[in-house]
């Protein structure tokens, strides 16, 4: 509540004092309301009792709802403000839900101080990160914005908000596994922490290398056809940013699993620092060079700089140990033949024929592949589809009995 308070203060006097804002001041206020109900989010209580398939649904079910409302509401240039109330709409939707749910459960929130002293370090440390992380993922949108124009901001945001969409995908195994990462390190069990994280690691590969790649390969067709043909500024900027799946899912591992996880929060802290610090200055450098391929660049080289960074801390402050580079590699030769695919294609399709049919087939290639190669997530996928059919075979016996 207070570095919210703290926080909005700042926003609004932002907003109403540079002219390249106030323009646009009641967008920016309305798109503001993300600021002012952060102390009111209760996420972190139901990843903390690991209850994850309550937040599925309430996400699922929101953002469908929102997706909707845009087709709906949202025809053309005009309607932008109608566009950033239904953000904050789906957002204040999902905060409503998860205090009712709360509040049937018997739990009272309120707000207190006491006994906050105890917890303001390490609050105060996380804070901290995530000022940083929100300095250097907004950074380059604002440097692209005020060194060239908004349609340099525009070719960016959207092959940004593209490559960031199948990234959730990706990182949410990070926010899956903290509890537990928690739960076994507050235990000092590091033999389960290692083989939990091994096996993170080795998803998070086998998810990440070949949706990379394959975005890197079916950009050009896609951005026209999904974007228009005005948006072809897009192409290259995606390109690059897919490779933000690769190092934000890995250094998600390293930072938030293991880092965060093991109570290393101003190890984590450091890391980011590198990273908005890096992207900074190569924004300066390349953003006035290149435009929105400059500023897709620095974020790409940013991110792997963290994640070098973390990969030190884990393996110099814990006793965490990867060994599970093997499945890397296989995931990677597995998603670089989706290069001769997309080419292959190319001669005998087009348009959205040639994005599905690149999809489907990648899709079948890169699993028989790493069958062949006797990836380790293989298996670990095998079992938890087999896991789930016999507990849904076992629902059914019960419920027919």
């Amino acid at each position: 509540a207070i570095t919210t308070f703290i926080v909005s203060i700042i926003y609004i006097l932002t907003i109403s004092f540079i002219g390249q804002l106030t323009e646009n001041y009641i967008i920016f206020l309305v798109a503001g309301f993300v600021i002012y109900l952060a102390p009111f989010k209760i996420n972190w209580y139901y990843q903390g009792i690991e209850d994850f398939g309550f937040i599925t649904k309430v996400s699922l079910i929101v953002k469908t709802l929102s997706v909707i409302c845009l087709f709906i509401f949202v025809r053309d240039k005009s309607d932008l403000i109608i566009y950033v109330i239904l953000s904050v709409l789906g957002g204040v939707l999902a905060d409503v839900w998860n205090y009712v749910k709360m509040w049937n459960s018997g739990i009272r929130p309120k707000l207190t101080f006491e006994g906050l002293k105890t917890h303001m370090n390490p609050l105060l440390i996380l804070f901290a990160s995530s000022v940083a992380i929100s300095i250097y993922t907004v950074l380059d949108t604002l440097m692209l914005g005020f060194i060239k124009d908004y349609e340099e901001v525009g070719f960016y945001t959207n092959a940004m908000h593209i490559s960031k969409v199948i990234l959730y995908a990706v990182t949410s195994l990070s926010i899956v596994a903290v509890p537990r990462v928690s739960y076994y390190m507050k235990n000092k069990d590091y033999d389960n922490i290692n083989i939990l994280m091994n096996k993170s690691f080795s998803v998070v590969s086998f998810l990440a290398f070949p949706v990379a790649i394959g975005m890197a390969c079916i950009s050009p067709t896609f951005v026209p056809l999904f974007f228009g043909v005005k948006f072809t500024g897009s192409i290259v900027p995606l390109m690059i940013l897919s490779m933000l799946i690769i190092a934000i899912g890995l250094n998600n591992l390293t930072g938030v699993q293991m880092l965060i996880g093991m109570g290393l929060d101003k190890l984590f802290l450091y890391s980011v620092l590198v990273g908005t610090i890096s992207n900074f200055i190569l924004n300066c450098v390349l953003i006035p060079l290149f435009g929105a391929t400059g500023a897709s660049i620095a974020s790409v080289i940013a991110e792997t700089l963290i994640l070098l960074v973390t990969i030190y801390f884990v393996y110099h402050r814990t006793e965490i140990r990867i060994n599970k580079w093997v499945d890397v590699i296989k995931a990677l030769l597995g998603a670089l033949l989706f290069i001769p695919l997309i080419l292959f294609l190319k001669t005998i399709l087009n348009g959205w024929w040639l994005v599905a049919s690149f999809v489907i087939s990648g899709g079948i290639v890169y699993v028989f592949v790493e069958l062949i190669l006797k990836n380790g997530s293989i298996y670990l996928f095998r079992n938890i589809i087999d896991n789930s059919l016999i507990g849904l075979r076992n629902k059914i016996k019960k419920d027919s009995l």
